[in-house]
């Protein structure tokens, strides 16, 4: 393996450790986040970050809308969309939700980003673990 591949790796292993920690954080309630992470963030951007995020739809549900949207866009950015599969893994969607999620995809036209977005997929299970 050539230190291209390497580093990677590591980014790869380093998002999922970000993703899966940032979905159970969402998971638990998006308000502890929200209130816990505002502090940091410029002037400006809490305000329109509660607005945008809102107390309306769950974390899995979130992430699973974020997959098809990533999808239906042609699934170009694999690292934002394997960041995307692992919150939705750690809000507990299984991979049967996620994958039809993306196949739901095919139904608006967007069969380039789902055949993308299976093999995102198919890499980012592999590396999770879990078997649902």
């Amino acid at each position: 393996m050539n230190d291209l591949n390497k580093m990677f790796e590591g980014f790869l292993k380093q998002s999922q450790q970000m993703a899966d920690q940032m979905g159970k954080e969402f998971a638990k309630t998006q308000t502890q986040w929200f209130d816990a992470t505002k502090d940091m963030m410029p002037e400006g951007v809490a305000a329109m970050m509660q607005e945008l995020v809102g107390e309306g739809i769950d974390a899995k549900t979130r992430a699973l809308a974020t997959i098809a949207g990533l999808t239906a866009k042609g699934a170009e950015d694999t690292v934002v969309l394997t960041t995307a599969i692992n919150l939705a893994l750690s809000a507990g969607a299984s991979k049967r939700e996620i994958t039809e999620t993306i196949l739901q995809m095919t139904s608006v036209g967007a069969v380039t980003g789902a055949q993308k977005a299976i093999m995102v997929a198919m890499s980012a299970f592999a590396m999770d673990g879990a078997k649902t």
